[in-house]
């Protein structure tokens, strides 16, 4: 079975159940939402979305064919008060798969889980964090990215949008079996040394490096100079001589 465009996501159902045999892996020409409708210890993949979830409840667009949409579901042997910023590791997993497959574009993340190029959004990660028994947490990671949205898909979206940056795109399939490989790896380093062997590595990737910014949380904005992260992962903002941090929850951030 094919995607819309003829595109062999289908395809490679087998050779990802054998690369990722820990874990049950569906691939379903139709989904709501992959992150409502994941099972435990599995993943998710859907060649569309007809209710796609984004941060805040947002609608993410998904058409059949033109974008990847997934969810991970899993279980961390770690209390959910461990696991501050980990929505990190996951967008730094996204861009080491798009490296790996020629993208020279430097700067695609913003805090606390977009990606983007050129100020345009073209991808999204959502965390969901449930506490489970023995100190464990039941995590799912949802990626929903704009692998190849046409331009009619491009112009519904009252956002700047993009498709991921990449020149010559590798069949879904291909570039998912590599994303699902770099989340398990970033796994267990998190689980073995926490969030500090990410912050360097997201730092040299902030597409707010040395910005102005403007952040809006529960009505109220804040202006100021981006001072980066902190080893919690929370973004820091510089105002009046005083650095003021925020974690993700309903944040809103953009470039001034």
């Amino acid at each position: 079975m094919t995607g819309s465009n003829g595109d062999d996501l289908f395809c490679y159902e087998k050779q990802l159940q054998q690369n990722h045999a820990d874990t049950r892996l569906d691939i379903v020409a139709q989904a709501d939402s992959t992150q409502n409708q994941v099972n435990p210890d599995s993943v998710l993949i859907a060649d569309s979305q007809q209710s796609g979830v984004g941060r805040r409840g947002n609608h993410w667009l998904s058409p059949a064919g033109q974008a990847i949409s997934l969810s991970y579901r899993f279980t961390l042997p770690l209390p959910a008060r461990a696991l501050s910023g980990y929505q990190l590791t996951a967008a730094l997993a996204v861009t080491a798969c798009l490296r790996h497959f020629g993208c020279r574009e430097k700067r695609l993340l913003k805090w606390p889980n977009d990606l983007v190029f050129n100020r345009r959004k073209f991808g999204g990660i959502l965390i969901n964090l449930c506490p489970g028994q023995n100190q464990s947490t039941d995590v799912i990671v949802g990626i929903g990215l704009n692998w190849r949205l046409n331009d009619a898909a491009l112009k519904q979206v009252d956002q700047a949008i993009c498709n991921v940056p990449l020149n010559k795109k590798p069949d879904r399939g291909l570039f998912i079996d590599r994303l699902l490989s770099t989340l398990k790896l970033n796994n267990q380093r998190f689980c073995e040394h926490g969030l500090a062997p990410f912050l360097a590595q997201w730092s040299d990737q902030d597409s707010l490096h040395n910005s102005h910014i403007e952040l809006h949380q529960d009505g109220s904005c804040v202006r100021g100079l981006y001072a980066g992260l902190s080893p919690a992962g929370e973004l820091q903002i510089r105002r009046q001589g005083e650095i003021c941090r925020f974690g993700s929850g309903e944040v809103s951030v953009r470039p001034l």
